[in-house]
């Protein structure tokens, strides 16, 4: 089982996030995207980095916004597996050309 992260080490972790909020129970970001269409597409990329990763978050899609919660249930609460799986949507494929197309993917609430 994965270990949980402390306190200390999700607040240092969280700062190095781009715009990802929460606690030790859970990651959070929403992002905005330009139409319906480009939140169901992000939202399938980011199902298929999760299936790479085996580590799948919690999906809620509104329109044109795509929210994600981070948590490792098996452990209880946010591991390196949650923060891992930020960095990978972060810095992956998730956005396509969504940041070419839209300037404001990828802003959060």
């Amino acid at each position: 089982m994965a270990d949980l992260l402390n306190p200390d080490a999700l607040h240092h972790a969280l700062a190095q996030l781009n715009g990802w909020d929460g606690s030790t129970t859970g990651l959070r970001k929403t992002y905005r995207l330009g139409d319906e269409a480009a939140a169901s597409t992000f939202a399938d990329r980011v199902a298929r980095i999760a299936d790479e990763m085996n580590h799948h978050p919690e999906v809620a899609t509104a329109g044109s916004d795509v929210r994600l919660t981070l948590v490792t249930h098996s452990a209880g609460g946010v591991t390196q597996q949650d923060l891992d799986l930020a960095t990978a949507i972060d810095t992956g494929e998730a956005h396509g050309d969504a940041n070419l197309d839209n300037p404001r993917a990828g802003e959060t609430e």
